[in-house]
């Protein structure tokens, strides 16, 4: 065994740094056609440009597409043609799915997200015909791939790797793992998680393997030389297949890391990132099995670097500040989503809450880090646009709250898991989710682990990130819209989507506000982040029920889920076919903010939507409802609407009473009301009392009861015209009825 040393690996990047390299296009005869190595180290295809068209690794097979409709988290392929060396084989209009992998068989399998809300990803294979021959649907996916013959297809999820083979339609299962690689034939897998490293043949292991790693990168394996190697962020380890001993063990050291590795004729290619001072260069390490034999420079990009000057510091709203992750750091930047923003399709059947920050951004924008700490995930969910980080203060074995940063180029991200990053530094590209801009979904996330696996109900959001960004400056105060043309507020019975007439509001009932906000520049529209409510009674205009939080949109959610937060959409939002959820590709956006389904504090439950005001703890009459909503900046509007609560109720209290509703006519009436007493009141003489709507009361007589009719005669032509309330009271019982005096 032959041991190359870190001294060994010091020397050789002093040697990189001093030494013209040579620059190596894709056409050299050490890496395949269309093969080419990133500047961050990893191999990419160059027929691929991640907006219109994509290869397969052998450059015969290409597809190009157009980008449709996009949401936040899902986006349609259309007019999409497949290529074999320029001929075409077949078009579809549309294909199932947000992404896709070509194979070099011709294969195509395409990433279906719709139901990514519950964590569902739907795999559909289709043959260089264009049939689709099958349809898997995974849960918690996060691994993926073709054979390198381009007939098997891998699927890893939480519990285990999934190999299918696309023509026979049969598949096998392998151990859970975050790598693979097939060997030339195909004949034989490897698999790895963490220090594990498994050996399948046909279909059955064989073989396992400790490592000793921690964070395993990438996997190469030979069955025609007879050996297995991997890598993690330092090391390459080259294992015999004939009696599983350590062939050769290689260490590079300094701003120099592994990050992907191939067995191209027979040689260990290991493309190594070098990353230093403003610098990033993919280099190409070729080993042979007993050792390096040579690198080479392929590709470097310059990046921007800074002052880690920035001090982070409690703002007025006590969360710790971070600089925005593009250039500049210190403008604000263009919100497309916002955070628990109300989402669906504009349908009115479905919705969910949005589940973190949006930023558009032009395609292929730098990012940059808002905090140092450790890389705890890097990982896609299924296709080029999906590929994400996550960045943690400080490395914990239990759990933490980080930075995700979502749908970055993976050819330019310049870390991987365990690795540490300053602030400010460069980690990656935004790809296009249209053919024309990108955008990041930037979210504080929680969960354990050393790593951050997709593997469980966690991911936890954790706040708003727009209450800790700096700065957070805007102008424009909430818009309160009308909720339709002939009322400022929309009033329902509680848990129903039964719309209420203002004028005659009784029982339980939900207030929403239709409220509009727009940060900065951005054209999209946004809810209002917080709203408050209050009641005053006309016509003195003195408040009967207090100010009081309706809702702030910064709930924490124990995990990244959006079938979760589905359920929670209806407490912070009304939808019904006439008041869907906004399209995500409006400008202008209808968010129906529910005002009442919150006990008074910041946090939200479930069991809240059995809240509502209710307005039968207040006299019948009239009332101006106040509503007021702020955007995080500071900025607030108010507005206001008179309502009328009709539930029969004076406001006097009736202890050990059944009250019952009389028969009163004419009604309106101008001088002569009848009052129908019930058959079971004996009582000759009735005590009867009027109240107006402010609760005072005009008349107060005893009648007597005309016994045949059991009615009673009241005189009420002296009254000004306006809303009445009768109470009679017996022995036994007190009745109430409204009328209306011309």
């Amino acid at each position: 065994m032959k041991n190359i040393s870190a001294l060994k690996g010091t020397l050789l990047f002093v040697v990189l740094l001093m030494t013209p390299t040579l620059l190596l296009t894709a056409q050299n005869s050490r890496l395949p056609k269309n093969l080419s190595l990133s500047f961050n180290g990893t191999f990419t295809n160059e027929l691929t440009n991640f907006i219109d068209q994509k290869a397969s690794d052998n450059g015969i097979y290409l597809a190009k597409y157009d980008v449709g409709e996009v949401t936040d988290e899902n986006r349609e392929i259309k007019n999409f043609r497949l290529y074999k060396n320029n001929t075409l084989l077949y078009s579809k209009k549309r294909i199932p799915g947000a992404d896709f992998y070509i194979s070099n068989a011709g294969f195509v399998a395409v990433m279906d997200h719709d139901m990514h809300f519950k964590q569902e990803l739907s795999v559909h294979i289709f043959d260089p015909s264009g049939v689709e021959v099958l349809s898997e649907t995974f849960r918690y996916a996060s691994v993926f791939g073709f054979s390198p013959l381009g007939k098997q297809f891998v699927c890893g999820t939480d519990k285990f790797l999934e190999v299918i083979n696309c023509e026979t339609k049969q598949s096998y299962k392998a151990t859970h793992a975050s790598e693979f690689a097939f060997s030339e034939n195909e004949t034989l897998l490897a698999v790895a998680f963490e220090n594990e490293l498994h050996i399948y043949k046909n279909g059955a292991k064989i073989q396992t393997i400790n490592t000793g790693f921690t964070y395993p990168r990438a996997i190469a394996i030979s069955e025609k030389s007879n050996f297995v190697s991997i890598i993690d962020k330092k090391n390459l380890q080259t294992w015999s297949l004939q009696n599983y001993q350590l062939i050769d063990h290689s260490v590079i050291s300094g701003p120099l890391s592994y990050r992907d590795l191939r067995i191209i004729n027979g040689k260990i290619m290991a493309g190594v990132h070098f990353r230093f001072q403003g610098v990033s260069k993919g280099l190409l390490y070729q080993y042979a099995e007993t050792g390096l034999e040579k690198t080479e420079e392929i590709a470097e990009k310059k990046f921007q670097t800074f002052d880690n000057n920035y001090k982070s510091s409690k703002n007025s709203l006590n969360y710790e500040t971070i600089p925005w992750p593009f250039v500049p750091f210190n403008e604000v930047h263009k919100v497309w989503n916002h955070y628990e923003q109300h989402m669906g399709d504009g349908s009115g059947d479905w919705a969910y809450l949005h589940q973190g920050l949006d930023l558009e951004t032009p395609i292929a924008e730098p990012t940059y880090a808002v905090q140092p700490g450790v890389v705890k995930l890097v990982l896609t969910l299924g296709g080029d646009i999906y590929w994400r980080l996550a960045v943690a203060p400080e490395q914990s074995s239990g759990y933490s709250d980080g930075w995700l940063y979502a749908h970055l180029i993976e050819s330019s991200i310049q870390v991987d898991v365990g690795d540490e990053v300053e602030l400010h530094d460069y980690l990656g590209d935004i790809i296009a989710w249209t053919s024309t801009w990108g955008h990041i979904h930037f979210v504080n996330i929680h969960d354990h682990g050393t790593v951050w696996y997709y593997d469980d109900d966690e991911w936890g959001i954790n706040f708003n990130p727009l209450l800790a960004l700096d700065p957070i400056t805007d102008a424009s105060a909430p818009v309160i819209d009308d909720f339709s043309g002939s009322s400022k507020f929309g009033f329902i019975a509680n848990q129903t989507t039964a719309i209420l007439d203002p004028t005659n509001l009784s029982g339980d009932v939900d207030i929403i506000a239709r409220i509009s906000d727009f940060y900065g520049t951005s054209e999209w529209e946004q809810p209002a982040f917080v709203t408050y409510y209050w009641l005053n009674k006309l016509p003195d205009n003195t408040t009967v029920f207090p100010k009081t939080l309706g809702q702030i949109l910064n709930h924490s959610y124990p995990m990244y889920n959006s079938s979760f937060y589905e359920s929670y959409a209806s407490i912070l939002y009304f939808k019904d076919n006439s008041h869907p959820s906004p399209p995500w590709m409006n400008f202008t956006r209808d968010y129906y903010q529910i005002l009442t389904n919150n006990n008074g504090d910041s946090t939200i439950d479930l069991s809240e939507a059995n809240l509502a005001f209710k307005t039968a703890d207040f006299a019948d009459g009239m009332y101006r409802l106040y509503v007021e909503a702020w955007d995080e900046f500071g900025n607030m509007a108010v507005d206001s609407q008179d309502i009328v609560f009709d539930n029969f109720n004076t406001g006097i209290i009736l202890k050990e009473t059944t009250i019952n509703e009389l028969i009163c006519y004419p009604n309106p009436v101008k001088n002569r009301i009848i009052i129908s007493l019930p058959d079971d009141v004996n009582e000759e003489d009735v005590n009867v009392s009027v109240f107006n709507s402010q609760n005072e009361r005009k008349l107060e007589m005893e009648l007597n009861c005309e016994p045949s009719s059991r009615t009673l005669n009241l005189d009420v032509q002296n009254l000004t015209p306006g809303m009445y309330f009768i109470k009679t009271s017996t022995n036994n019982a007190y009745f109430t009825a409204r009328f209306i005096k011309l």
